[in-house]
């Protein structure tokens, strides 16, 4: 007996350890674009020892080149230092040298920090945009000096570059003269307004009529890049290449009473930055995400009473654990709320991210901007992607063509394992598969209690994984899920293609609440203190009438309607691992009945094993009870059932054009 028990015990943990390619943390590695001209961030913090990834992704050539002579992307690609890269490349380079770099494009920039100019900060040294003179303390009070555009300034950034922390901006309307005309007739500012120092509120006087237009030139129309404490209010934001507004590299943020459509990537945008807020604010047109917080742990964020729709995403949350997201309307977004967690920027896995007292509402655009990639989500109201430790509570969530909220592992260079999420208190109606879809692998820890829900897959899951109570069966979700998705991600790149839809020609959105004229003015400082609040007090918001979403025909939980890949992808998922463990087990019972030298307490302990204790009691057997199958079967069994895994999923890939 005793061999059996050691037997098990290592092949659980050869079984462990080959599922779960998070086994060691990941060397940390950040992305930064090179496009026509800029670097896609102005500040980039990164620890010692991790990895840059330069990637060109503009229409023409750049470089990267320190101001001090101590690298440049040339050199690391084994050229001359200056050399230039094409359009397309990626080139990655590890600093292990703690220190504040500034770099620029030799083409399209200067070492003065005119043009294509950026920094890039290493370890845990001081780094403020506002260099020496920047506060040592916050400054958490107006100063009670107001710099007025275009009263007492010719432009926004003209008034920001000569205010003090603790001021105010106030913007009024664009002149109405042919400089300021737009080609819809309005009068905006053609400005990207860059922001170094900290503790400034930047506010519009309305919210409608203050707009700030990129032109689909500049990348981003307010870039805030390592001042904290920054504020920014009551405007409109439109046009931009990449962002709307956008903050990054910094510590204390809030966006209040925004208004961004027909952005490039993202609307309302934070990166590596903590100590925030995105409130009463509206986003469409983005086909990357109408909100966006990445990379930081925590984040300490909060988004609440927002309107994100027409969007690829409501929100994204790469790497970004932390973040509250309540009281708000998501809808009509291909996707509506997907925190996730990905090896393209630090800090995964996304964890402990609150999504509680929302409206998930029809999130299954096919006609909003939206990339190719985030089709596997298409139709789906809040997805866990690789995320661990999220309550999802109290939220009303309807009308989806294929789940209410799906827990899902994403492959990357790693694969994310979800885990240890609640799912409470919900309202799921109007879901094409699923109410809740939990797709595995996954590390479990998942639970589900007290929600109005139809149908879950697999069938049952608040009776098998109730978040109260002694019921908590190990095996409480499935790979069907998973293949479904890869499959559906073929057939549309192989039949239907991913539909493609123009940013920059999306409707203008309807006239939004401003501020109040009267509203206080604060530096974000201390934001997340003040806002955060207990996820279970929110009460599950109302909807008007029923969603008329037609449910799939399903078997087992399957779609069997969906089409011929997705069909053909969830029924091998579904079933092979049932396949797997009863030819398993038949094998290794038939093996140890027929032997004459295994007897007694022998046989019943390893016959014991191979029926209590799913797939590793038959694999111990096979591979270390003394099997007396020839090795070359035993390995065609086991180790060919593994493979028809990876051949599926990597067919699907293919087929999908994901590699």
């Amino acid at each position: 007996m005793r061999r059996v028990v050691w037997a098990l015990a290592a092949v659980a943990a050869v079984l462990l350890l080959a599922g779960c390619s998070e086994g060691e943390e990941p060397d940390g590695r950040v992305g930064i674009g090179m496009q026509d001209n800029f670097f896609t961030r102005d500040v980039t913090r990164i620890e010692v020892g991790d990895t840059v990834r330069w990637s060109l992704t503009g229409d023409t050539v750049h470089n990267a080149v320190a101001v001090d002579g101590s690298w440049s992307t040339g050199e690391a690609n084994g050229q001359d230092f200056l050399a230039v890269q094409e359009p397309g490349a990626r080139i990655d380079m590890v600093f292990d040298e703690p220190g504040v770099y500034e770099y620029y494009c030799t083409l399209h920039g200067t070492a003065e920090g005119e043009g294509m100019a950026a920094v890039l900060v290493v370890g845990d040294v001081e780094y403020s945009a506002a260099g020496d003179d920047a506060p040592v303390e916050p400054v958490t009070e107006w100063t009670g000096t107001t710099r007025r555009v275009p009263e007492d300034h010719p432009t926004i950034q003209n008034a920001v570059d000569a205010a003090e922390p603790g001021d105010l901006v106030l913007v009024g309307p664009a002149p109405q003269d042919d400089a300021h005309r737009a080609a819809d007739g309005t009068y905006v500012w053609f400005e990207q307004v860059n922001v170094s120092t900290p503790y400034i509120t930047i506010r519009g006087t309305d919210r409608n009529d203050v707009v700030i237009d990129g032109q689909f030139e500049r990348p981003n129309a307010i870039n805030v890049a390592g001042a904290d404490g920054v504020a920014v209010e009551n405007l409109t934001v439109r046009n931009a290449t990449i962002n709307g507004v956008f903050w990054t590299g910094l510590r204390g943020y809030r966006g209040s009473h925004l208004t961004a459509y027909n952005n490039g990537v993202y609307g309302i945008y934070a990166f590596d930055a903590t100590d925030g807020l995105f409130e009463d604010s509206y986003a469409s047109g983005s086909p990357d995400a109408g909100f966006y917080i990445g990379q930081c742990d925590p984040c300490e964020a909060v988004i609440r009473n927002v309107e994100a729709e027409n969007n690829g995403l409501g929100y994204s949350g790469t790497n970004a654990s932390g973040v509250h997201i309540s009281d708000s309307w998501w809808h009509d977004n291909a996707a509506g709320i997907v925190p996730n967690s990905l090896d393209s920027e630090l800090l995964p896995p996304a964890t402990d991210v609150v999504v509680a007292g929302n409206l998930v509402e029809d999130n299954s655009s096919t006609t909003a901007p939206a990339l190719s990639i985030q089709d596997s989500a298409r139709g789906v109201g809040v997805v866990l992607g690789g995320v661990r430790d999220a309550v999802v509570v109290n939220n009303r969530i309807r009308g989806h063509t294929l789940a209410g909220v799906a827990i899902v592992p994403l492959p990357d260079e790693n694969i994310w394992f979800s885990g240890g999420n609640e799912v409470r208190g919900n309202v799921i109606d109007g879901s094409g598969v699923g109410d809740v879809l939990l797709t595995g692998p996954g590390l479990g820890g998942d639970c589900f209690a007290d929600n109005d829900l139809e149908r879950t897959v697999p069938a049952g899951l608040e009776l098998a994984q109730a978040c109260d109570g002694d019921v908590r069966l190990p095996w409480g979700s499935n790979t069907s899920g998973l293949f479904f998705l890869l499959g559906r991600f073929a057939q549309t790149a192989q039949l239907d293609g991913f539909p493609i839809n123009d940013w920059q020609s999306q409707p203008a959105p309807p006239m939004q609440t401003s501020m109040a004229p009267d509203a206080p003015v604060r530096p974000a400082v201390d934001v997340f203190a003040d806002v955060v609040r207990d996820p279970t007090t929110l009460a599950v918001p109302a909807a008007a009438g029923e969603p008329d979403q037609p449910r799939e025909l399903t078997m087992s939980g399957m779609p069997i309607a969906a089409g011929f890949w997705p069909g053909l992808f969830s029924l091998y998922g579904y079933y092979l691992p049932f396949v797997l463990l009863a030819a398993w087990v038949t094998l290794a019972l038939w093996d140890i009945v027929r032997r004459e030298d295994l007897e007694g307490g022998g046989a019943l302990g390893w016959m014991a094993a191979v029926l209590v204790v799913p797939f590793v009691g038959a694999v111990a057997y096979l591979f270390a009870g003394g099997s007396q199958i020839p090795l070359s079967q035993r390995l065609m069994i086991v180790v060919g059932g593994f493979l028809a895994f990876v051949v599926v999923v990597g067919g699907a890939a293919v087929a999908g054009g994901v590699v």
